[in-house]
């Protein structure tokens, strides 16, 4: 049993795993590429969100309160801390956390060790079964690029944004998307992932929704058995529900704590006060004023131009960020030739390069306020396949241009 397990191969990937994880946990890359911060420090401002729920728990004199899993603190005295609750989202993830620290006794370090442990496992085995869906080459890009994103890094072992929250639908989709049949089994985890998501905030929600079902997309396009079409699109139709429908229990799990009881009043609080202020859908300008008003006025198209020719770090280690344009548009380039000249795969890589074009850019535009305004974060929505797609068609041209010369020489 012990030598099936220890197998060369599994050992491999045991440590491709270790080795995300050991990076998503000290950065030993680079530690000050980091947007406008450095590792240590980057969104630290969220992360107190959750230590102020850790304190409270353990907190015996204090004043205000902490009704969420989420709080805002400040000392009073050397003994005394005032806390008030952070109403914007249920904060499951600080309840977790809170659990973790004081009744558990797992230190910070421990915790943010299981943070970037999980990111990692879960980002490997979507670069894995990309593997075993297209081919080794995109599934190697992936891991790579998850390898060397200075915003993943940054964001994997927070304790506010639990960023393995983001990718685990995606994984579920893309391991249903072998087998349409076992939607029974997967569509279930599929809602309960998204409804964990929701809980733990509401940021990227349609990046992330696209996300699970961007693998199906790419198959209806490419499928040509018009029985398995109908399949795939049933499975669209459902997991697409199931999302909407986890995204709507955990608000109006929200709503009903945010309302004191009334699940409507809840609602329309979250909606007035949360999304007019954060998405596309802005009213009553006139009564916010400075950068919120200036999010408020500004296009989708100002807001695309941003996260296109705006980076801040490199797109990947190596790889300087004034190229991410250049790269972008070759791509789409050789996708073109690819589908004029008819070549193999041509087709499904051009929906895979529009696909997760669209789903980086749905939270840019449903969340356009939001955009606008968090640019010290918003640029890690590349990561969820839109960079890796780019790469691996430059790559991928490349090597068949290298093979044609040297089959030609030959």
């Amino acid at each position: 049993m012990i030598k099936k397990i220890c197998t060369k191969k599994n050992l491999i990937l045991v440590g491709l795993i270790l080795l995300l994880a050991l990076n998503f946990m000290t950065n030993f890359l680079n530690k000050e590429n980091i947007g406008i911060y450095t590792f240590e420090n980057f969104q630290y401002d969220s992360e107190n969100l959750v230590f102020g729920k850790i304190y409270f728990d353990q907190d015996d004199d204090y004043e205000g309160e902490c009704e969420y899993g989420l709080c805002i603190y400040n000392p009073i005295t050397e003994k005394t801390n005032n806390y008030s609750s952070y109403y914007s989202q249920f904060g499951l993830q600080g309840y977790v956390i809170s659990f973790m620290k004081n009744a558990l006794y797992i230190p910070l370090t421990g915790i943010y060790i299981i943070l970037s442990l999980i990111l990692a496992i879960v980002l490997f085995f979507i670069s894995y079964f990309i593997s075993k869906k297209y081919d080794k080459l995109l599934g190697g890009i992936f891991y790579l690029t998850f390898f060397l994103s200075p915003w993943i890094i940054a964001f994997a072992r927070n304790l506010y944004w639990v960023s393995f929250t983001w990718f685990v639908p995606c994984l579920l989709g893309l391991m249903l998307s072998f087998n349409y049949n076992k939607k029974r089994f997967f569509v279930p985890l599929i809602f309960l992932a998204i409804l964990i998501k929701c809980l733990c905030g509401y940021e990227y929600i349609t990046t992330i929704m696209l996300s699970t079902i961007i693998f199906f997309i790419v198959d209806f396009f490419i499928e040509k058995n018009k029985k398995e079409k109908k399949n795939i699109v049933k499975t669209i139709f459902i997991v697409g529900i199931s999302c909407l429908l986890a995204f709507f229990v955990a608000l109006g799990i929200h709503g009903y704590m945010r309302g004191n009881g009334n699940i409507i009043t809840g609602v329309k609080e979250i909606y007035q006060k949360d999304v007019l202020r954060r998405t596309v859908i802005t009213t009553d300008k006139d009564s916010y004023d400075g950068i919120m008003k200036e999010s408020m006025d500004a296009s989708i198209l100002d807001v695309l131009k941003l996260y296109y020719f705006n980076w801040s770090t490199d797109v990947v280690y190596g790889i300087e960020n004034n190229l991410f344009p250049i790269i972008s548009f070759f791509a789409l380039a050789i996708c073109i030739i690819n589908i004029l000249r008819k070549e193999k795969y041509g087709k499904r890589d051009f929906v895979l390069y529009i696909m997760f074009f669209l789903t980086t850019t749905s939270w840019y535009i449903l969340g356009k306020s939001h955009s606008y305004i968090h640019t010290h974060m918003n640029f890690v929505l590349w990561y969820f396949g839109y960079v890796q797609i780019c790469l691996y068609i430059i790559v991928k041209f490349i090597n068949n241009k290298l093979l044609e010369q040297k089959n030609y020489q030959k």
